[in-house]
């Protein structure tokens, strides 16, 4: 069975699922990031685990992807992958899709050394390359539909709320 075949298959089950039974699609996920010395930061969802670190000039051991470079291969990764699937779904082969993401950051926001400057990304550009016989309006119908339908894409261009809650535990004592 190719590829195509395999992955419309998927979602074709994945769809009558959420469709029949709408809680099955509903979840919560949950992640657990833990830092002791240095900044070297061990996050685990599941059974699933990755570690993170900053660069060596920001006080880090650089002996990990930063948070930013994740956030980055999360976002281009589910793009590339969610062209892949709208693709299946639609009966079209594709060699291959790259997605090249660039974002423009000024350090100083994140260092805190100029309030008007924000800490995030000041742009983020995305340049996806698709490698198939389909027609260009077929590969633009379905980067559109991926695009609309990726859960990432909506992150960042529609924020959630984020609520927080902190919590001091006493120091023991050696």
């Amino acid at each position: 069975m190719s590829d195509v075949q395999t992955i419309k298959q998927a979602l074709n089950r994945a769809c009558r699922t959420v469709t029949l039974r709408p809680e099955r699609g509903q979840r919560v996920y949950r992640s657990v990031a833990t830092i002791g010395d240095g900044t070297q930061c061990h996050v685990e969802e599941g059974d699933r685990s990755l570690t993170l670190d900053v660069v060596k000039a920001l006080g880090g051991s650089d002996t990990g992807p930063t948070p930013s470079m994740v956030l980055r291969a999360a976002l281009s990764g589910c793009v590339a992958i969610g062209i892949k699937q709208f693709a299946a779904w639609r009966d079209i082969h594709l060699d291959a899709v790259e997605v090249t993401l660039e974002t423009d950051i000024d350090a100083r926001g994140q260092l805190g050394v100029r309030n008007d400057v924000a800490p995030g990304f000041l742009g983020i550009r995305l340049a996806i390359r698709v490698r198939t016989f389909a027609s260009q309006a077929e590969i633009e119908d379905v980067v559109a539909a991926s695009l609309r339908c990726s859960p990432l894409m909506d992150v960042f261009q529609n924020p959630q709320a984020i609520d927080h809650t902190v919590s001091i535990l006493e120091t023991e004592t050696v």
